[in-house]
């Protein structure tokens, strides 16, 4: 007798610690989803642009065409050639619900000679696709990394 009381105690530490977990994690699950958020908070930022979003703004051609666009459009700067200046620049950029690039800034630079050619080039970029949320045009932040390579 003695020994199935101890074996009903036992099933009983063992199921309930199991139980707990399970509630708990039913529990956590549904405070913290994303349906949960107002679609206006969600990665957006105070100026009013999101960093996700369901579909990204595309460059006329895709990446590729981004890629080759700033390739050639970019000069190298001649004070960056004399003294062998060679570096990567991040900037970021707003693309609007119209597409236009806006807001550009440095958020990387190994040099600011190459800042302002990176700035030059992101300003003569042509408009874009929006990106969208939930099926509606809304203003992303874009990162654009531009390499100098002296050959």
């Amino acid at each position: 007798m003695k020994t199935k009381k101890i074996f009903l105690i036992s099933r009983i530490y063992v199921i309930l610690p199991i139980i707990a977990l399970a509630l708990i994690i039913t529990i956590s699950c549904g405070k913290n989803s994303k349906t949960d958020i107002p679609a206006d908070t969600e990665e957006k930022t105070t100026d009013g642009a999101y960093k996700v979003v369901d579909v990204m703004p595309e460059f006329p051609g895709g990446d590729t065409a981004l890629m080759n666009f700033i390739a050639r459009n970019t000069k190298y700067p001649e004070q960056a050639k004399l003294n062998s200046i060679q570096g990567k620049v991040i900037v970021r950029f707003m693309v609007k619900e119209d597409g236009i690039v806006s807001d550009a800034t440095i958020l990387r630079s190994d040099n600011s000679v190459l800042d302002a050619e990176s700035m030059r080039v992101v300003s003569s970029l042509p408009k874009f696709t929006p990106g969208t949320l939930k099926g509606k045009d809304v203003p992303v932040w874009f990162m654009l990394p531009i390499n100098f390579v002296l050959k």
